[in-house]
């Protein structure tokens, strides 16, 4: 990479033959054009991150026009809301590409912080009644007792929501009923809102 020292080289960007000029920060630079890949250059590796990658991104175009990627746009004002979903999900899937560890994929995040000692399980009397409990902090500086608890459910390789339960922080248990979804249940994922809907809580994955 160089650099362009001589006005002459103000306002150029683009490529001129063999090199590229672009402008950094009041800067004009000059580097060498990149040589394009074949696909038969790629690596075994390469091509699994690049599967992985493309199934990320399809994963959290799933979530278009739901309120999911806006949490994430919001959560952190220093990085894109799709960036962020990525980085931090990438460690649920396979290499191939595939969600293998619900468990670690996380649908919200924000600086909202989550109640002490949160439990959910299903009911002994009726499988489809969650019953949640958690400790309220009073004390937080950020989370208010209004804040509300918000549910996702996943089920059969789908996921519903999310769904506002009407319960807040300060009550600290719910009993919820849960929608009924096409196959079985297998996790979901608790997270809390607050009133206004400006601030989220990161969320917590319980296998049901």
């Amino acid at each position: 990479m160089g650099k362009v020292r001589s006005k002459s080289g103000e306002g150029l960007s683009g490529l001129v033959g063999n090199v590229v000029f672009y402008s950094y920060k009041g800067e004009t630079y000059v580097r060498s054009r990149p040589r394009k890949k074949s696909k038969n250059s790629w690596s075994e590796r390469q091509l699994l991150a690049q599967k992985r990658f493309a199934a990320l991104k399809a994963f959290w175009g799933r979530f278009d026009h739901s309120p999911i990627q806006e949490i994430w746009r919001v959560a952190d004002e220093n990085i894109r809301g799709d960036n962020h979903f990525l980085r931090t999900n990438k460690v649920a899937f396979s290499p191939d590409g595939t969600l293998t560890d619900p468990q670690r994929l996380h649908l919200t995040a924000g600086s909202l912080p989550l109640p002490g000692k949160l439990t959910a399980v299903l009911s002994a009397v009726d499988p489809s009644i969650l019953e949640v409990t958690w400790q309220d902090d009073p004390g937080s500086a950020i989370a208010w007792s209004d804040d509300e608890l918000m549910i996702m459910i996943g089920h059969d390789g789908e996921f519903k929501g999310p769904l506002a339960t009407g319960v807040l922080r300060e009550q600290e248990a719910a009993v919820i009923q849960l929608p009924t979804v096409t196959g079985a249940i297998q996790g979901i994922y608790l997270f809390f809102a607050s009133e206004e809907r400006k601030l989220y809580s990161g969320d917590v994955y319980f296998g049901m």
